[in-house]
């Protein structure tokens, strides 16, 4: 990078006029100065850009020192990249809501469950991640001979409830392949959000666990009782969720995978005092599954909590 670019951050939105906040350790993100839309255009200290890649977005990446050459925009070109953002975040969430509104009326976690239930099919695998009998009926956990999108891949199948409605199937393929990756949603277009999101409605305890992916959450729940949201992996905790987590819950405490503490750190800075990491010695479905921890050896752990 040019060492005249001391502060990537300051420099890119002094370019072009718009803002970024922070997202990672050294990684910022904001809206797209060439093609709008909020949070693709993600740029790291090191001095190196990209547009998330997706439908509609532009791709653009390389390093800050290559732009110097490119003129700002003008007060024009700005106003119409942001108004052409408008209409793209106005037609995104109309498509997201229809989206929504059918993973509300789908019935489809129920087939997989019976699956699973009725047939066998997948019931080693739950087992095998710890699953007891009462958890896999509470969670409606099942079995997909052909994941939605990613036809032809077997799945293992989350459903990911909140207040009575399906919002979305988590599927966890079988045998993941370089090109469809671990996870899938069950249909394109659904928004993340927390596993377990009515834990959050609990009045019998002052603390509460943030953890990284559905399955700990699961597990944890079935070895301590202790509420716990999840999110679906360890860069998916949106700011604005911090305002679900209101004044009764005196303690967050954020348990991600032991090579993810940063970011761990990096979410519970955004709950003030109240944020505190844990740190385990495995992640925290393999600390009871494989590790043969216990509540009590578990709870030690939260006592060492510390804030970020």
């Amino acid at each position: 990078m040019n060492p005249a670019i001391s502060d990537p951050v300051a420099y890119v939105e002094t370019k072009f006029g718009i803002r970024l906040h922070k997202v990672g350790r050294e990684e910022y993100a904001g809206p797209c100065p060439w093609c709008g839309g909020d949070d693709r255009f993600h740029i790291w200290l090191k001095g190196n850009y990209w547009c998330r890649p997706a439908p509609g977005h532009c791709g653009k990446a390389g390093w800050l020192d290559e732009l110097d050459g490119q003129k700002p925009l003008t007060k024009e070109e700005l106003l119409e990249l942001r108004v052409s953002a408008l209409e793209r975040k106005q037609q995104e969430l109309e498509q997201r809501m229809t989206v929504l509104e059918q993973m509300h009326q789908s019935q489809d976690h129920i087939h997989y469950h019976k699956l699973l239930t009725d047939q066998g099919l997948g019931f080693e695998y739950w087992q095998s991640e710890g699953m007891k009998l009462d958890t896999i009926i509470k969670y409606l956990l099942g079995y997909c001979t052909s994941c939605p999108t990613l036809p032809g891949y077997a799945s293992y199948t989350i459903p990911v409830m909140a207040a009575g409605k399906l919002w979305n199937i988590r599927h966890r393929i079988a045998r993941p392949s370089s090109e469809g990756g671990k996870y899938r949603p069950h249909l394109a277009g659904l928004p993340s959000m927390l596993f377990n999101y009515d834990e959050l409605k609990r009045e019998d305890s002052r603390r509460v666990m943030i953890l990284e992916g559905e399955k700990k959450a699961m597990v944890v729940t079935q070895k301590t009782g202790i509420p716990n949201v999840a999110t679906m992996g360890m860069q998916n905790f949106k700011p604005e969720w911090v305002a679900k987590f209101d004044d009764r819950w005196h303690e967050v405490l954020v348990c991600y995978d032991p090579d993810a503490v940063g970011r761990a750190a990096d979410v519970a800075k955004l709950f003030g005092k109240r944020g505190k990491v844990v740190t385990l010695p495995a992640k925290a479905d393999d600390f009871f599954v494989r590790h043969h921890g216990t509540a009590n050896d578990f709870n030690y752990f939260l006592k060492t909590a510390r804030n970020a």
